[in-house]
């Protein structure tokens, strides 16, 4: 008797510490999904005004929060995915490529030299510490970069073994592919993710091989499915990361819609996939919808999107878990290596039935700086002491809070920095001493290809990149630049002339965000 009323005691005692049932989750806990595009512009969005079909990222606009005047700080796509992933500036980065480019004492130039860093903290490992299962799929870009181009490191492991004209279908190239493949999951792991699949160590060229250079939604989609399907009751954090709408162009269907679909980042996989609409219905329905075969492959990005949706619904997930879509930055064809609007402000998008009411839009400036902050905030975990954000949590914004973010946010790229508020955008341009005293001396700088030489640099090192946004912004090398973002929101007409007070203004507004740089000087600004 007395050994089955402690028993009872036992149970009744567990009972209230016990977790929840398999397959129920804290709610206090929810999981995140975040989707980012890659060079996506305003043009392939339907509700943006773009002439594309893209019913499900329309319907998720309508369903959640819309945040108009999202921004990334930097405008191509490591420092971009650095700052969502950590919530600082990228020139704060301490990875070792971009170290090596910039030791302390000197300018820094941001561009896609910036990289997660083995000893500094990020979500991922925030979350991961915290409890969660967290995940990676698709293209990354932000860690190894000495990796990338392994023909030119001294790492034998990590060394191409293929030519360029390499058959994927060859199963002695096909192994190597795969074992290479690997590796980079493994060394992804490393940053704080447990799951690590389907992944592009950067964009499709750097798999080094001709036939792989194709976008390949449904590898990444299926990888991500492979996650979803492991997660049991964790909380879990998924951040997939597609090709699409990088190089090479995925509105010419032999490299997207039209490629082999079974040619992967890990190779040659024979079986195929399953997990999206075939590729002939994409375009089968883009064209029934009015569009012309250029235009399908903004449906075929928002068909994996939709998969996603559906897949947390069918997990019964959907009241548990915020999904977030954002671009990592504007395309080339506008304002990518540029601190101009095309390429800063994305939009984003942020799911989450019956916490997030529908039909919700934002208009204040908010971030990719911001992102972090804001997972660490719904999730209740507390960063590290020794955690230092740049970003602030819109935790409240989710919940229709109106109330400002910020004044001013400050951009980084290149050669150039900004200050943006609602109504204006400064923009400045400073050059190292070294390259200052090449100016003065009338030095010819490096055009894209056979072009004549540069009176002034482009603002980044790819010359591919200046080439064409100093072709698309007539102001592109102008020392001291001011925009009127309401009546001038292309940001065409450079008035800084017009208004000295207003730059005068911003220019100590930048002066006082630059000044946070310790030992990054930038012209007068840190003087």
């Amino acid at each position: 008797m007395q050994k089955t009323l402690f028993t009872l005691l036992l149970i009744l005692t567990l009972g209230s510490v016990l977790p929840a049932e398999e397959g129920q989750q804290d709610k206090n806990r929810p999981n995140v999904v975040f989707i980012l595009s890659d060079d996506q512009s305003w043009d392939s969005f339907g509700f943006m005004g773009g002439k594309v079909h893209t019913p499900r990222l329309n319907q998720m606009a309508k369903d959640g929060l819309y945040l108009r005047n999202f921004n990334v700080t930097s405008t191509v796509c490591s420092p971009s995915r650095y700052s969502f992933l950590t919530g600082r500036y990228a020139g704060r980065c301490e990875g070792q490529r971009f170290m090596r480019e910039h030791p302390p004492g000197d300018q820094t130039q941001v561009e896609n030299i910036g990289e997660l860093e083995t000893d500094r903290w990020n979500l991922a490992k925030v979350l991961q510490k915290n409890g969660y299962y967290t995940g990676f799929v698709g293209k990354s870009h932000v860690v190894r970069h000495d990796w990338i181009h392994p023909r030119k490191n001294n790492d034998a492991a990590m060394k191409v073994n293929w030519s360029i004209d390499a058959d994927p279908r060859d199963p002695k190239i096909n192994t190597l592919m795969r074992e290479h493949h690997q590796r980079w999951c493994n060394e992804i792991k490393k940053y704080g993710f447990s799951f690590v699949d389907g992944v592009y160590g950067a964009n499709l060229k750097e798999l080094h091989n001709k036939a792989l250079n194709v976008h390949n939604l449904d590898w990444t989609i299926d990888k991500t499915m492979k996650f979803l399907d492991s997660v049991d009751d964790k909380p879990f954090f998924l951040c997939v990361s597609t090709t699409l709408h990088h190089g090479p162009a995925p509105w010419i269907d032999k490299n997207a819609l039209q490629a082999d679909p079974r040619m992967t980042g890990e190779g040659f996989i024979e079986r195929g996939f399953n997990v999206l609409p075939t590729r002939d219905d994409v375009l089968k329905r883009n064209r029934e919808a009015g569009f012309k075969d250029r235009a399908a492959y903004a449906l075929w990005l928002d068909d994996g999107v939709g998969a996603i949706i559906d897949k947390i619904k069918e997990l019964g997930l959907s009241e548990e878990t915020m999904i977030v879509f954002s671009p990592d930055h504007g395309a080339y064809r506008h304002g990518k290596t540029t601190l101009y609007d095309f390429g800063m402000r994305v939009p984003m998008l942020c799911l989450w039935p019956g916490t997030i009411e529908p039909g919700l839009e934002n208009n204040e400036i908010i971030a990719n700086i911001d992102f972090a902050p804001t997972v660490m905030d719904i999730c209740g975990v507390k960063p590290p002491q020794d955690y230092r954000f740049d970003g602030m949590s819109f935790k409240a914004a989710l919940n229709d809070d109106p109330t400002p973010l910020r004044e001013v946010l400050l951009g980084e790229l290149g050669h150039a920095r900004c200050v943006k508020t609602k109504d204006w955008k400064y923009i400045a341009i400073r050059y190292p001493a070294k390259i200052q005293a090449l100016i003065a001396r009338g030095h010819k700088f490096n055009a894209y290809k056979d072009n004549a030489g540069l009176d002034l640099p482009y603002l980044t090192r790819n010359l591919h990149l200046g080439h064409f946004a100093a072709k698309s912004n007539p102001n592109y090398f102008a020392t001291d630049q001011l925009y009127d973002l309401n009546s001038d929101p292309d940001e065409v007409h450079n008035i800084a002339y017009k208004h000295p007070e207003v730059v005068e203004m911003l220019k100590q507004k930048l002066a006082k965000e630059l000044r946070q740089f310790a030992g990054r000087p930038f012209g007068e600004f840190t003087e």
